[in-house]
């Protein structure tokens, strides 16, 4: 039994290897790193002049997706007022521990059961996040629910069946800051990692002021397994007018939707 424990593990790891890619010593530093911490942050500056190579994005694990990923969210930003990314780790047994689920014992941590939080749109709302303005937790998104296509408001129940691998969905969403909005959400995902891009198809506005166009603002999720737990990487990148008096106000609501995100993910199991 145990000789079949310590294979099974090998194999694991084995397979988390090959998944994640042949990382150079920098990345794997990171990887430890976000083990050991839980969190780590990059704010990309340079994301301004795409020139500037030396900070592009560099905490995403490498994977069939990566690449991809980066190029969605930051690649094809001529400009930002807020552009980042942070990389989480989780352990399964925290997911466990940390659930209010009654029934511990039958959690599901599998990647299928990722899949269907991260295509739970509905559960977005209520969702809590830190206002580093008012210094206290606020609700992030007062409304949250799929929609049949980007020219409806009605509901649709959550798409939950199957793989998310290559489904496309549309969500209406009133945000704390930005208030009502239209996105656009896509997956993929294979035996190791869910991705999920998300897009404002319509103007996002902080007040009296239309702040973010249609398009402008683009978050991504990648979440792999690597057996013990869950790297969950989010990237995000938002054009917005540059005005002295929004600027400090939109990135510290920004850079605060990052670790709301992850906590959503979290705190369904």
């Amino acid at each position: 039994m145990k000789l079949f424990k310590k294979t099974e593990k090998f194999f694991t790891s084995l397979l988390v290897f090959f998944t994640l890619g042949n990382f150079p010593a920098f990345a794997e530093d990171y990887l430890a790193e976000a083990r050991k911490s839980g969190k780590i942050y990059h704010r990309l500056e340079a994301v301004k002049n795409r020139n500037q190579k030396e900070d592009d994005a560099y905490l995403i694990p490498q994977t069939e997706f990566s690449e991809d990923v980066v190029k969605y969210v930051f690649g094809n930003s001529e400009k930002a007022g807020f552009a980042a990314e942070s990389l989480y780790y989780v352990k399964k047994s925290d997911l466990i521990s940390n659930s209010k689920s009654d029934d511990k014992k039958n959690i599901d941590t599998s990647i299928s059961a990722v899949s269907k939080i991260m295509r739970s749109v509905s559960k977005m709302k209520g969702m809590e996040y830190y206002s580093n303005t008012r210094k206290r937790f606020d609700t992030l998104y007062l409304e949250s629910y799929r929609i049949e296509n980007p020219d409806s408001t009605t509901p649709v129940d959550d798409l939950l069946e199957g793989s998310s691998d290559g489904k496309v969905i549309y969500a209406f969403q009133e945000e704390h800051s930005f208030g009502k909005g239209i996105y656009k959400i896509s997956y993929n995902e294979n035996s190791r990692m869910v991705v999920m891009k998300m897009e404002n198809l319509t103007t996002l506005s902080y007040g009296f002021i239309k702040a973010v166009k249609p398009e402008k603002c683009k978050v991504c999720v990648n979440v792999i397994d690597d057996g013990d737990g869950y790297f969950v990487w989010i990237g995000m990148n938002a054009d917005f007018m540059q005005m002295s008096i929004l600027e400090k106000k939109m990135n510290k609501s920004f850079m605060a939707r990052l670790d709301a995100i992850f906590k959503w993910i979290t705190i369904q199991f």
